[in-house]
């Protein structure tokens, strides 16, 4: 089939009529289904067509908005569930690192009395710091070292190995800086267990505040990493981290490595107590959530990093199930419409064709009563005039003694000329001929007149000069008087009013004029009525109508009904 169809100079889509026929969008017939008259174009039914889109796309729209809020609560809670680990790590790790604090307090108390020379010789002071290791768990080895730098005594036993540590980075910084606080040097092999260790230490003052030695703690590394795997799953990373970032401990990778994570400098800067960021391993190219938190007056940060990957894994699962669920359910939907929508083509065609055919029984129905009408005046009253004359002249010729037959002869005229009047009444309702000849205005009045003779209801007509001046055209003039005709019948019949008030009027513009009729009641209204009794007569009305995109509507109520009528004329 051909799409583009050429006439002269111009090409024309001379398919797209068949196409949307297939669709289910057009009547066979080629008319358009878009609840508008027959003869819009096919392409105004693309609004139908837009509309379902946009049903399916707010669906889609919702749904992944849906997901969207999904995939943000799970981030979010387990943002949560991450800085509470972190915590709790740092909870750990400050309350070990308290502890040595206080163990070095303590033997420091116990022994400051004490030259070298007794401690060296005193396994009580071996005991104490046995002891004292006891109480540590976590600790490796307790020892006290002197002004020179040697051992002199330790939890392993009595007497103490002695060695120099003077090559170790915690008895050059406290020799040094005898006046400091607790100091924890770089993760270092010990000489005593070859673990590696951390060591924590606390500098020994003479009376005159010059450094004579120092107590030290060693923290194995072995037991954080413990500490950290029971803590983290295969996925996850937790780390304990110097102040300048350099990892000391690396769950569940290699121990020791010291580089410091891509996040850390930017994280830190931005927050230094504590925060959640997202980062790539440099390691393994993984992207991880990550929290941090400061271990609490001690310089080091304790981190746990979770998969994101593995985090959102479940979550694209229920996203791919959800997802086949509503494609299905959008699938059925589509297949549904469209099948709807092709079974409805012969029902609105249908509609279509049976407006189009009441319209023209309308017409057809006004050209009759306009014959019937013509032949009644031109014919039968004819006729019947011709015989209320011969009838006169039958009279003239009888004898006047003859009564009865005067009298017969009289009431015959009589009838003749009451049949002639019902005949011109009827003539005139069926088709006033002063409609066509001097307007609408006039045709009101007259049909105005002749039902309040014959009713008894009281109206009033309301016709704007203008109109009578500048006349509508003749199907809107026809029209608007059989709505007229139509509403006074309603109002006689059903609605049991006394009064009446037609309105009709021009608006707008020049260029685009507009009548406007007003036909009110005092009646009952319509909700009191049987509306079956006037269906007919408002659907008589809108199709009437039809033809000029006129508008009708109905108000009703207590107090009586209100039909208005707009229609270009």
């Amino acid at each position: 089939m051909s799409i583009l169809r050429r006439s002269g100079d111009r090409w024309a889509l001379a398919g797209l009529p068949a196409l949307l026929r297939r669709l289910g969008l057009m009547a066979p017939a080629g008319k358009a289904l878009s609840g508008v008259r027959s003869h819009s174009r096919p392409l105004e039914l693309l609004p139908y067509g837009l509309l379902l889109f946009l049903s399916v796309a707010a669906i889609i729209l919702v749904f992944i908005i849906g997901v969207g809020e999904s995939r943000d609560r799970m981030i979010s809670e387990s943002t949560v569930q991450l800085r509470q680990k972190t915590a709790l790590l740092e909870a750990y790790v400050s309350k070990i690192l308290e502890a040595n604090e206080m163990v070095l307090r303590n033997i420091s108390s116990e022994i400051d009395p004490m030259p070298w020379s007794d401690i060296v010789a005193s396994p009580k002071v071996a005991s104490l710091l046995a002891d004292q290791k006891q109480f540590l768990k976590h600790s490796g080895v307790i020892a006290l070292v002197n002004r020179e730098g040697s051992l002199v005594a330790y939890s392993e036993g009595f007497p103490a190995k002695s060695f120099s540590v003077t090559d170790r980075d915690y008895y050059r910084y406290l020799h040094d800086n005898p006046l400091s606080e607790t100091f924890i040097g770089e993760p270092l092999i010990g000489r005593v267990h070859g673990k590696l260790s951390l060591t924590m230490s606390k500098a020994l003052h003479r009376q005159d505040g010059l450094f004579d030695g120092l107590i030290l703690i060693t923290m194995p590394l072995e037991y954080f990493s413990n500490l950290f795997n029971g803590a983290a799953s295969p996925s996850d990373v937790a780390q304990l981290l110097r102040n300048d970032g350099r990892v000391i401990v690396n769950v569940p990778f290699a121990q020791g490595g010291n580089q410091a994570p891509l996040w850390f400098a930017s994280a830190v800067g931005a927050n230094p107590t504590a925060g959640v960021v997202n980062s790539v391993s440099a390691s393994d190219q993984t992207n991880r959530l990550v929290a941090y938190r400061k271990v609490e007056a001690f310089p080091f940060y304790v981190s746990y990093a979770i998969d994101e990957g593995k985090l959102l894994n479940g979550w694209w699962q229920s996203v791919f199930v959800y997802g086949a669920v509503l494609a299905t359910a959008l699938a059925a939907f589509m297949a549904t419409a469209w099948m709807a929508r092709r079974n409805s083509i012969a029902l609105l065609h249908s509609n279509e064709s049976l407006r189009e055919v009441s319209e023209r029984v309308l017409v057809s129905q006004d050209e009759e009563r306009r014959s019937i009408a013509r032949d009644l005046h031109d014919s039968t009253g004819q006729h019947l005039i011709g015989a209320a004359m011969e009838l006169d002249s039958a009279r003239s010729r009888i004898s006047e003694t003859d009564d009865d037959t005067s009298r017969a002869l009289h009431r015959a005229a009589a009838l003749i000329m009451q049949s002639n009047e019902e005949l011109r009444t009827l003539s005139y309702l069926l088709h006033p001929p002063m409609l066509d000849e001097s307007g609408l205005p006039n045709a009101l009045e007259l049909l105005v007149v002749g039902f309040e003779e014959r009713s008894g209801l009281e109206i009033e007509l309301r016709v704007a000069p203008e109109i009578g001046t500048k006349r509508p055209p003749a199907g809107v003039e026809l029209a608007i008087f059989r709505i007229v005709q139509e509403a006074l019948t309603n109002i006689y019949r059903h609605a049991r009013a006394s009064h009446a008030t037609i309105r009709l009027v021009r608006q707008g513009s020049d260029a685009y004029p507009m009548l406007s009729l007003t036909v009110k009641d005092d009646g009952i209204g319509i909700e009191r009525r049987n509306r079956n009794t006037i269906g007919v007569g408002l659907s008589g009305m809108e199709a009437r109508l039809r033809p000029f995109n006129g508008l009708l509507d109905i108000s009703t109520g207590k107090k009586g009904t209100t039909l208005s009528v707009r229609v270009r004329g």
